[in-house]
């Protein structure tokens, strides 16, 4: 049935009325996310027809919201892990009845650990045994997995990175971030593994610099390449074959760090541009934003200051002074941790501790949005807040060698 009912004009000419249903999701199709959520404010129809879930395998994705760990007692009363899901609005909220990832068979716990563009990388521990795991990756929207063969080096991974682009191709890489021998994180070498092969590939350290360490965050898979950030305040970056290797300087006003907390900042990426965010220098109650406007120059250009006192005393009681000074006093990754970053608008997310919130930041309106209360509260540090968009794509599998 049609969107609306058929209607021409005078000239004979077709309008919009005289398309059907799947026609106007073909066009949909080939517009830009942004341009596609606006349709959705044009009546409740258009609403209906765009946000109907066959619908949506057809159409740009944009993020929908966080999975994270989520611990709960069994029958047997031993604590275990699973991954649950917040969603950033209400009809997102509904993506998963059961977020548990189920389709995931014969495993007793889940660990989320990284996403990428609508694939999770997880570990998942086995029923039998017990004291063995597989590392996963798997779309929660088609629900199919891939379990990566043994990578060897595992008493030596540092971390592990999933790298994904459904615009790109439909093969996934997972990067294994290896130290050295002398066991002090020092970056080795990367394994990655390449799900059109079905294999991993060892590359030695060829950043030219045989003493970095990785700070503990998420990377940014970007222009095919997965990008980390380290203590020695560069971003890395590495392609997908190991053939490429690239650093990233960052400007000396957009180094901080702590000297219990470590490396104060985060990147991430969003309208095909690099985004770095960190806390001032000697002022923690403000954080300032960069964009790497010139990829290829290293042009790093200073967007926004936020103030911390503003961004939360708007939420909770800006007028009281008293509040304002203990709000100016909250440290990023202590009180608050930032997580992502809106792949279509200057929107950021992030969580803060004490109330157990999921919030929103638009930083060219200074407006803040609770958008809901977490399932699970973090006592000492941060889980990994995975921001998930979805993907239809089917995950592709190894080639099969004649």
């Amino acid at each position: 049935m049609a969107c609306t009912q058929m209607n021409r004009s005078k000239n004979g000419a077709t309008s919009v009325a005289d398309l059907t249903d799947d026609l106007i999701i073909e066009i949909l199709s080939l517009l830009p996310v942004k341009s596609v959520c606006r349709f959705k404010c044009v009546s409740r129809l258009w609403y209906s027809l765009i946000s109907h879930p066959e619908h949506r395998k057809r159409l740009p994705q944009t993020i929908s919201g966080f999975f994270y760990p989520k611990h709960r007692l069994n029958d047997e009363y031993d604590v275990i892990t699973f991954p649950t899901f917040d969603g950033i609005s209400r009809d997102q909220e509904q993506l998963f009845p059961d977020s548990s990832l189920p389709f995931l068979t014969a495993y007793r716990q889940i660990f989320p650990k990284d996403c990428c563009n609508g694939l999770i990388f997880c570990l998942c521990w086995k029923d039998s045994p017990i004291d063995e795991a597989d590392y996963v990756v798997c779309n929660p929207a088609t629900e199919e997995w891939v379990v990566l063969p043994d990578a060897g080096h595992k008493s030596d991974a540092i971390a592990y990175r999933l790298g994904f682009d459904g615009a790109m191709s439909l093969h996934f890489h997972v990067f294994q971030i290896l130290e050295d021998d002398e066991d002090y994180g020092y970056i080795s070498g990367v394994n990655i593994y390449s799900s059109e092969t079905g294999a991993w590939s060892y590359k030695e350290n060829g950043w030219g610099d045989n003493e970095i360490q990785i700070v503990e965050m998420r990377g940014v898979f970007f222009n095919g390449m997965m990008h980390l950030l380290t203590r020695e305040f560069k971003i890395l970056a590495v392609d997908t074959e190991g053939k490429t290797w690239r650093t990233i300087s960052l400007l000396e006003t957009m180094c901080d760090e702590n000297i219990y907390l470590g490396h104060l900042a985060f990147i991430g990426q969003s309208q095909g541009r690099l985004y770095y965010i960190n806390m001032r220098d000697n002022d923690s109650s403000k954080l300032s934003v960069w964009i790497l406007e010139d990829y290829n120059g290293n042009e790093w250009i200073f967007k926004y200051n936020i103030s911390t006192s503003q961004l939360f005393g708007e939420l909770f009681g800006e007028k009281d002074v008293t509040l304002q000074r203990d709000y100016a006093d909250l440290l990023l990754q202590r009180d608050y941790a930032l997580i992502a970053i809106h792949p279509e608008c200057n929107l950021i997310f992030f969580v803060w501790r004490c109330e157990d919130v999921l919030l929103s930041y638009d930083m060219d309106r200074g407006k803040a949005r609770v958008i809901c209360s977490l399932k699970e509260h973090s006592y000492h540090t941060f889980p990994p807040y995975l921001p998930y968009v979805p993907s239809f794509s089917r995950i592709g599998k190894p080639r099969v060698e004649a």
